[in-house]
């Protein structure tokens, strides 16, 4: 039964009213009386959320209301991906914690930037409002799973606006290298293409074969999956920035009737590294919290806390500085082989190493 929609005059919030439990003589009279619904308010400001059907297929929704209540956009998931994804980083169990994700309990601002009516894809309008709304909620950290081939590097307003929000609110952009290697030149965008952005290659371990892939013997499969995207780009950057484990045993919606699957791809590297990111950026904000140094410099691409929108208090923790961290401090990988930083990227992501000497 469709929700009904109604207005709050005395919070300008728009509900929509989720149904709750009824006599089973109701249930089949589906009389669907306004009586039997509870309101929802607009996600981001109470984090509530409703179930259709929640006895058949458990899908969930969520609200959001736009021109003080006159307009309201209904937002249900376009598959299973952006869950997946958004565990990686921050699925937390306090019971279980082996399931946990990389930084578990970390604060999520979920966008959807794929149109259920496009088969998920994403759209440049969708992009730039999600960025839109990561700095206006003071986002630290952006993850972007997604992306296209182009044969134009950093080019497009969406692209420009995905840079403003580093260079000038001081947000570190974390994205997907892409998925169609091995050939050189096959970095998407925005992950691989666009300067201001941290693209993020899949890397396989030996442990990661054996339990994802169920390989027999995998002590021999260890570095790149054969499908990671490599660079250079058409302007002559490298491509890839690093590389992160690229797939993972991760959250699924309830209507997947799953509760977690194994995934990979650079979709699964990109929040690996994010996640990794935030713990780095939870320890500096611990310190910026006992200490009052401020970080000013030029050349830093550093932010003045004065004009900046962004979460982290001392901007003495900049984009620029984690990314020097990160490079600086990765574990280097392919050996000697003189195309070893298109594929990986300055190698892979050690965190412990950035937060003992770079940072």
């Amino acid at each position: 039964m469709a929700p009904d929609v109604g207005h709050d005059s005395s919070s300008s919030t728009t509900a929509v009213f989720q149904q709750q439990e009824q006599g089973q003589q109701q249930k089949q009279q589906q009389k669907g009386l306004l009586a039997d619904f509870s309101p929802l308010a607009d996600y981001a400001v109470e984090h509530q959320y409703g179930i259709f059907r929640a006895d058949q297929d458990g899908c969930a929704y969520a609200v959001k209301v736009y021109d003080n209540g006159n307009t309201i956009s209904i937002v249900v998931d376009a598959g299973s991906h952006g869950t997946h994804v958004a565990g990686i980083v921050a699925a937390h169990f306090p019971d279980n914690p082996e399931a946990n994700g990389i930084a578990p309990g970390a604060q999520i601002i979920s966008c959807k930037i794929g149109d259920s009516r496009l088969g998920s894809m994403e759209t440049g309008t969708g992009l730039m409002r999600a960025v839109a709304a990561a700095v206006a909620t003071r986002a630290d950290i952006i993850n972007m799973s997604y992306g296209e081939p182009t044969t134009r590097p950093d080019v497009g307003r969406a692209i420009e606006v995905a840079a403003e929000a580093v260079n000038k609110h001081g947000v570190i952009f974390v994205a997907s290298a892409g998925n169609a290697g091995p050939a050189l030149s096959t970095v998407g965008a925005p992950g691989g293409t666009t300067g201001a952005l941290l693209g993020v290659g899949a890397y396989i371990s030996p442990d990661m074969a054996a339990v994802g892939h169920s390989l027999r013997d995998s002590s021999t499969v260890e570095g790149q999956y054969t499908w990671s995207s490599r660079g250079p780009t058409a302007d002559g950057d490298t491509g890839v920035t690093f590389s992160a484990p690229g797939g993972a045993n991760a959250p699924v919606p309830t209507w997947s009737l799953q509760k977690r699957t194994w995934l990979n791809g650079t979709s699964m590297a990109s929040p690996c590294a994010a996640g990794g990111i935030a713990l780095l950026l939870s320890g500096l904000k611990a310190v910026a919290a006992t200490t009052a140094t401020t970080f000013t410099g030029e050349g830093d691409n550093s932010v003045s806390g004065e004009s900046s929108n962004v979460g982290v208090s001392q901007r003495w923790i900049s984009p620029a500085r984690i990314r020097r961290a990160v490079e600086a401090t990765c574990l280097r990988l392919g050996g000697d082989s003189p195309d070893t930083v298109l594929t990986y990227g300055r190698g892979l992501l050690q965190v412990s190493d950035h937060w003992l000497g770079d940072c």
